[in-house]
């Protein structure tokens, strides 16, 4: 599992820096990802902090268990943030709101960590379920 520094570090803060630009205009008023967001804005943020220790820890330690890598719980998290994040954009935004940036960075960030995330070594010829050995 390889995870671009680069570009994994570059998704995270893109991800945070998103929370504080405009999501959504009222009226002449903007609204930020804290102001419009009730509890997402603290679940983005844990998506952030977990693919970011990933990044920085080369995932090599677990998550609560030693059997989940910090890689699965980002890769997981990540797709639960973008499932969260389209649905917001496309069904769940605030009628009479025009949309703003800040959403649609978030989601590009959010899609960017699963990337970065996951394990494509199936694709490579891996196998899918590896052997087990006693």
């Amino acid at each position: 599992m390889g995870w671009g520094r680069c570009s994994s570090t570059s998704a995270v803060v893109l991800l945070i820096v998103s929370l504080f630009l405009p999501w959504a205009s009222t009226g002449g008023a903007d609204q930020t990802g804290f102001e419009l967001l009730t509890t997402g804005d603290v679940f983005l943020l844990i998506v952030g902090l977990v693919a970011i220790t990933a990044a920085l820890t080369a995932g090599r330690f677990g998550l609560f268990r030693p059997d989940v890598s910090l890689y699965g719980a980002a890769d997981l998290l990540g797709v639960v943030a973008t499932i969260l994040l389209a649905w917001l954009i496309v069904f769940d935004f605030p009628s009479g709101a025009g949309q703003e940036a800040g959403a649609y960075l978030a989601l590009v960030a959010a899609i960017t960590i699963i990337g970065g995330a996951g394990d494509y070594s199936a694709f490579r010829g891996a196998p899918l379920f590896p052997r087990i050995h006693k």
